[in-house]
């Protein structure tokens, strides 16, 4: 009896460190602990998978005026791993060779996403993300055409986003990377910023038309975005989210014509129309998760001689995670760099 007294109270001293340390925590960010659940001691890593695989529309790729061309990666889906401890979220992605179609008809492509993610504070975020594709084939309407492949055609993307949470209760964590828990209905509107550079070099020179072999192109994109968690009893949640917002895009598309030895450079800067919406449903215990999300992005150029490096499309994500307790020498390295930074 003894020793089952002396367990029950470790139990309850280690029990009762956890609670006072999520009230200091809520305390320091001036958030309601009956609203959110931080697992600020715990080293989280997540899988997912899912068809965020972007098709790219380019102007004019032939002389016929304004016409488009549909690129297409031979990638319908891709692997994510990330990592999450305290502020810093890391994120990998990549597309395995058997989630591919037939690369015979359809060509190879090669996909490699890496991403971080952190808080400059409790409501204020950043993303910063590389992403680079290479591998085409080019879409045609009439089936009788065979595939167009361009092996070489490669599209990078750097850019970033960078938000604002204006309610302290509402937990973006507990949709993005489940490092906070909602345990009652709250709603924020995130105010954005994105920004994105984006180059598409291709080698392929055809000797019969004109030939796209550059495009360097900027996005800006504005939104005022609305996003609410709703708590299913104690392990289940969902979430609903619409972004809308507008843009400008400034690109160049360079061409040449192997026929009289040309160069020509199209020119455009142009506002779009834009929005997300997010929807996800998810299991959340104490240290196992797992859910999905469905994603949609519109966005609506207002010319035909943009070329869009960032488009339009639809995907699913499936995710599982799991909570580890925190290493003490990784700890101690970030509360180090937290007390030099923040």
């Amino acid at each position: 009896m003894r020793c089952l007294g002396l367990l029950l109270l470790c139990v309850f001293n280690f029990v009762s460190a956890q609670d006072e340390g999520e009230i200091l925590h809520a305390k320091r960010h001036k958030y309601d602990p009956n609203y959110r659940v931080n697992y600020f001691d715990k080293m989280i890593f997540k899988l997912d998978l899912n068809g965020d695989v972007d098709n790219y529309t380019i102007p004019n790729l032939n002389t016929t005026s304004y016409s488009e061309s549909k690129f297409i990666p031979n990638q319908k889906t891709k692997l994510r791993l990330s990592f999450d401890y305290k502020f810093l979220g890391l994120f990998v992605s990549f597309s395995p060779d058997f989630f591919s179609n037939n690369e015979t008809t359809y060509g190879k492509t090669k996909t490699l996403d890496l991403s971080f993610k952190f808080f400059y504070n409790d409501r204020l975020r950043q993303e910063v993300e590389y992403k680079k594709i290479k591998g085409f084939y080019l879409e045609h309407f009439d089936e009788l055409v065979p595939i167009d492949l361009y092996p070489n055609l490669e599209i990078k993307t750097i850019g970033g986003k960078t938000f604002y949470i204006l309610n302290n209760n509402f937990s973006y964590r507990a949709f993005e990377n489940m490092t906070e828990r909602q345990i009652r209905n709250a709603g924020s509107f995130i105010p954005s910023i994105g920004y994105y550079f984006n180059t598409l070099k291709s080698r392929r020179i055809d000797e019969s038309e004109k030939s796209l072999i550059k495009v360097k192109s900027f996005d800006a994109i504005l939104q005022y975005g609305y996003m609410y968690n709703f708590v299913l009893g104690k392990k289940w949640f969902t979430t609903l989210g619409f972004h809308p917002g507008i843009g400008l895009n400034n690109s160049k598309s360079y061409f040449y014509e192997e026929m009289i030895k040309r160069q020509t450079v199209l020119k455009s800067t142009n506002l779009n129309i834009n929005f997300d919406v997010n929807f996800s449903l998810g299991y959340n215990n104490k240290n196992l998760f797992s859910g999905v999300k469905v994603n949609y992005k519109d966005y609506q150029y207002d010319s035909a001689k943009t070329a869009e490096l960032i488009n339009s499309k639809l995907f699913l994500d499936f995710f599982i995670g799991y909570r580890f307790n925190e290493n003490k020498k990784i700890k101690k390295a970030f509360e180090l760099f937290e007390k030099k930074i923040f």
